[in-house]
């Protein structure tokens, strides 16, 4: 999920983000967590969404800022599926979204529409449009100077901006940090470097033969050693990131399911895995830089008042484990008489 201000300054950094994210969504996925976490958010995730849809009012219009490829939306329809309440949610993104509504089975209680390429610093709706904005790991990405201003323009006088946003020491941001820190490792550069010597040497494969052939052939065995080397390190680094980082898989696709591909198609795909690997580098540190700790809360909510708004609670979610899912941050936008 992302949505970031879209000005001179940050117009490359904006193009850059929105392409690694273009793909990621284009992958399939649901939510921001990749394929550590599958289907739409869950549990005590859920429990809070569904605690603040409730409050909806009939007929209720709802925004979704960074929805990706639509988790929120999706949940809110769900969740007035046999109720005779009914509504209209809008999720945007920067990114391409990647979810055919057609082909899901929605409520009729609920409209859902999806939009890309909206930026959540010059929101495309008219003052005091919504019922309620939300946002789940995906705001913080923002401009939050610029953004929290749009939101709450948009958002009606007495309803909420509602979000969530990743924490700093949360399990999502360790986890992902952990990952982060292994692709960045030198080991991580070499593996890909010796897969592309191992690749000329070994040449055409297309037999048994062929592969007596290389067996015996010691520059081979010499940099095979090597890409294990590279490997067995990287696993005593981290195991459980090598793993979540997929680097094992790509080494596995190229050397066991590809061993008998063309020499060109075996090099094409070494520069897939590794823009792959790239990519995800990329899009973890903004994960990371994005993460929230105590001092930036405190600067994101310190203009409130100046804005005709006011927190009305923030809390640290945590899961049944104790283990820190993010912040739950909820901010009231007054009313008219009260100073907007």
């Amino acid at each position: 999920m992302v949505l970031i201000k879209a000005d001179n300054e940050n117009d490359k950094r904006a193009s850059i983000m929105s392409q690694h994210w273009d793909e990621y969504w284009q992958q399939g996925h649901l939510t921001s967590f990749g394929e550590s976490f599958t289907g739409n958010y869950s549990g005590i995730l859920e429990t809070i969404w569904h605690q603040d849809f409730k409050h909806l009012p009939d007929n209720f219009k709802v925004l979704d800022l960074a929805t990706g490829n639509g988790a929120l939306p999706l949940l809110l329809n769900q969740f007035f599926k046999d109720a005779s309440k009914k509504g209209t949610v809008v999720g945007v993104d920067l990114a391409q979204i990647n979810t055919d509504l057609s082909k899901l089975d929605l409520s009729e209680q609920v409209e859902v529409s999806l939009v890309s390429h909206v930026d959540c610093a010059n929101l495309p709706y008219e003052d005091n449009s919504f019922d309620q904005v939300i946002s789940q790991y995906g705001l913080e990405y923002s401009d939050l100077t610029h953004s929290i201003p749009e939101a709450l323009r948009v958002l009606r006088p007495g309803r909420q901006l509602s979000l969530v946003a990743h924490h700093s020491r949360s399990m999502i941001i360790n986890r992902n940090r952990r990952i982060l820190a292994l692709i960045n490792q030198q080991a991580t550069y070499e593996v890909f470097v010796t897969m592309g010597k191992l690749i000329e040497q070994m040449g055409s494969l297309t037999n048994g033969e062929d592969l007596q052939r290389i067996k015996q052939d010691a520059h081979c065995e010499r940099l095979r050693g090597e890409l294990n080397q590279s490997i067995s390190l990287l696993a005593q680094t981290d195991e459980e990131a090598l793993k979540d980082s997929e680097l094992l898989t790509y080494v596995a696709s190229l050397f066991q399911q590809g061993l008998f591909w063309p020499i060109e198609k075996k090099r094409q795909y070494l520069d897939f895995a590794r823009t792959q690997i790239d990519t995800l580098r990329e899009r973890l540190g903004e994960l990371v830089q994005a993460s929230i700790d105590e001092l930036a809360l405190s600067a994101m909510l310190a203009n409130l008042i100046e804005l005709g708004a006011s927190l009305s609670s923030v809390k640290q979610i945590e899961d049944d484990n104790s283990q820190v899912l993010g912040w739950k941050i909820v901010i009231n936008k007054l009313s008219r008489g009260n100073g907007h």
